[in-house]
């Protein structure tokens, strides 16, 4: 994809059903730098602890755990939950055009196809990752907000070679994070932001102008009063103001 790099993971474990890959790799058995993929859910969930919608053979479901201290001073979870949003988007990107909506999400349009859930325990950095390939249908609750690869192309997704392509522009996004930090991905992030430049509000407490990204992973936005503010990856969310 980028160039040659060294693969970051080993092969994944494929099952077909799991109440939540994010908490099964958080067994202290599973071990780091394997992907746990399931076909589906029973208890998926995103950020906030909002339910993921799983349904069997319609989405890419993965998991998977770094040592806490694999990426030594660059591990800010906002900038880690950025890059593995960038490697998504890149991947959803070779069957349409996707972007990326700050902190954590991946929108085709004005819908999400895909979420990145990044959670810290005391010796682990945790990455669950929820894609919408095949999904034909929403709950009622979902219609309006939740989109699939499908939906947009008309087009079946191989769900192996989603999944490959995927792993490949992780490991490759992860591994330049790890040894190069957060500047290589500020541009390529920011050309891809959704709402940059447009008018957004913080959680219902703060309006004003998004900017972007800063080499931080924080949003930027300058406010109705003209002042500049930055917002920390955390339990914050942007909407469309």
């Amino acid at each position: 994809m980028r160039g040659t790099f060294t693969s970051l993971f080993t092969e994944p474990v494929v099952l077909e059903r799991v109440s939540s890959t994010q908490d099964a790799v958080k067994d202290a058995k599973f071990p780091h730098f394997k992907p746990l993929v399931a076909a589906s859910q029973t208890a998926g969930r995103g950020r906030k602890g909002n339910k993921w919608f799983s349904p069997p053979k319609a989405g890419l479901y993965l998991s998977f755990k770094l040592p806490k201290d694999y990426f030594a001073q660059n591990g800010e979870l906002s900038c880690i939950s950025l890059v593995c949003g960038l490697a998504v988007s890149e991947t959803v990107d070779s069957y349409t055009l996707s972007r990326i909506k700050w902190p954590n999400d991946v929108y085709i349009g004005g819908k999400k196809v895909a979420g990145i859930l990044v959670e810290a325990t005391p010796s682990d950095i945790v990455v669950g990752i929820g894609v919408n390939l095949n999904t034909v249908s929403f709950p009622a609750e979902l219609q309006k907000v939740a989109t699939s690869i499908y939906l947009e192309t008309q087009n079946r997704v191989d769900f192996n070679e989603f999944l490959n392509l995927l792993l490949e522009n992780m490991s490759a996004d992860l591994l330049l994070f790890r040894s190069e930090g957060f500047a290589p991905f500020v541009e390529r992030i920011n050309r891809k932001l959704l709402w940059k430049g447009k008018r957004v509000v913080v959680d219902r407490r703060e309006c004003g102008k998004l900017l972007g990204v800063n080499p931080k992973g924080f949003a930027v936005i300058k406010t109705c009063y003209g002042e500049l503010k930055e917002f920390p990856y955390g339990e914050i969310s942007l909407r469309r103001g």
